[in-house]
């Protein structure tokens, strides 16, 4: 599924409402303007060659009681 830059105004609107944001706030138009400049770079994202490397693995974070240093129970 790609991005597309030419989400009309009304597509917008109707994504805002199913995603919960209200409609209504008064920054809609500079929301909208904002991702209408980032969305042609999403779609080079998705041109990325990516085939020859590996999955990054991140650590779990520590439990809570191991925490900032806490030592284990023997």
């Amino acid at each position: 599924m790609g991005w597309t830059p030419d989400l009309s105004y009304e597509e917008f609107l109707s994504l805002a409402k199913t995603l919960g944001l209200n409609v209504e706030e008064p920054h809609r138009k500079e929301l909208f303007s904002y991702i209408q400049e980032v969305f042609p770079g999403l779609r080079k994202i998705e041109e990325l060659d990516l085939s020859d490397l590996e999955p990054m693995t991140f650590p779990s974070p520590l439990s809570p009681s191991r925490e900032e240093g806490e030592e284990r129970e023997s």
